[in-house]
Formats: C-alpha cells, structure tokens, sequence
C-alpha cells in the first residue's frame, strides 16, 4: 500500500455555492485514491490530496470537469 500522498490545487471558475461545494467534494471524493477534498466557491479553488499510485491529477481533472466543473483560468 503505498503512503504517498500528493496535493493539487485547480481553480474552477464556475463553483458559486455549497451545493456546487458538495457536488464536487462527493464526485472527486469517489475516486480510487483520492483522500481529501476541499472545494471554496469563495476562491474558486478545490484543493485534492491523492494517492499518485493510485490516481492522477489529469483523471481528477477530468472528473472535475465531468462534474460540471471544468479546471480554468
């Protein structure tokens, strides 16, 4: 088992509330190998800490963005 764990912060422009808060935190937190999330509608940023073994920030990307949370700017 590995005992790395990683953090990736992503700005997404769109969060604007708790619900889109909760949204995310459920969807990224379903992921194999991610350990923690905090979505902030007040900064736009979601920060993720993660097992790299087990998940990669470009499959968090991806699931953010198929949250309806596309990583931007």
């Amino acid at each position: 088992m590995s005992t790395t764990v990683e953090q990736v912060t992503l700005t997404a422009p769109d969060i604007s509330c708790g619900h889109c808060e909760a949204t995310i935190t459920r969807a990224l937190g379903a992921l194999d190998g991610v350990r923690r999330v905090e979505a902030n509608a007040a900064t736009k940023q979601v920060a993720v800490e993660f097992d790299p073994a087990r998940v990669s920030p470009n499959q968090i990307e991806a699931a953010l963005a198929d949250a309806g949370y596309p990583v931007g700017a």
